[in-house]
């Protein structure tokens, strides 16, 4: 019987921005990936954003931007006990 507790890796912290790398890719402050996960319901949406390791491709230029339909970046406001995700649109 193990007397040890399983080995677990550090939680990095939470990222402060996610900037858009290619489509359905963001980086964070810390060069990790994250995935959206779009939910839509009664015209609105949701975004989850889940931390994946992916294979980078080629970042997406200003023109290839113009349509995607998620904002280009995401900025973390600490509010309180409770963290709020904001977009900046840079258009």
């Amino acid at each position: 019987m193990a007397t040890q507790p399983a080995y677990r890796p550090e939680r990095p912290p939470h990222p402060d921005r996610l900037w858009i790398w290619e489509k359905h890719v963001y980086l964070d402050e810390f060069r990790r990936s994250w995935l959206p996960i779009v939910i839509e319901s009664d015209r609105k949406f949701q975004v989850i954003m889940r931390q994946e390791d992916v294979t980078l491709g080629a970042a997406m230029t200003s023109s290839q931007l113009v349509s995607y339909e998620l904002p280009l970046m995401w900025q973390l406001y600490p509010e309180g006990s409770s963290e709020t995700w904001r977009t900046c649109y840079l258009n």
